[in-house]
């Protein structure tokens, strides 16, 4: 069975020539961390929201999944610890909110 996850666009603070970088930010359950994947840049971007992308986990604790379902929402800094950067509280706030 393929696992979708909700995913979400984060824009870099830096700038290089070829633009601004993009990530696609995955919150994972059972590690309490994020993953990070490559999006293409703010310019060019290699999705959409609500664009669905096949990507294959790289979590070592078991969270896998095979799709993620690209947000409305942009991902915030406030939703990441600034501390070894697990899942803040103001994410979990956020989760409570949208259920």
């Amino acid at each position: 069975m393929t696992q979708t996850v909700t995913g979400y666009l984060a824009a870099s603070n830096r700038h290089l020539s070829t633009g601004t970088p993009l990530s696609l930010v995955v919150p994972c359950e059972p590690c309490n961390g994020l993953h990070w994947h490559g999006a293409g840049t703010v310019e060019q971007p290699d999705h959409s929201p609500g664009d669905v992308t096949e990507r294959i986990s790289h979590c070592h604790r078991g969270n896998e999944y095979e799709r993620i379902r690209i947000a409305a929402e942009p991902f915030r800094p406030e939703w990441v610890t600034a501390l070894r950067g697990r899942q803040s509280s103001a994410y979990r706030r956020h989760l409570e909110l949208a259920r």
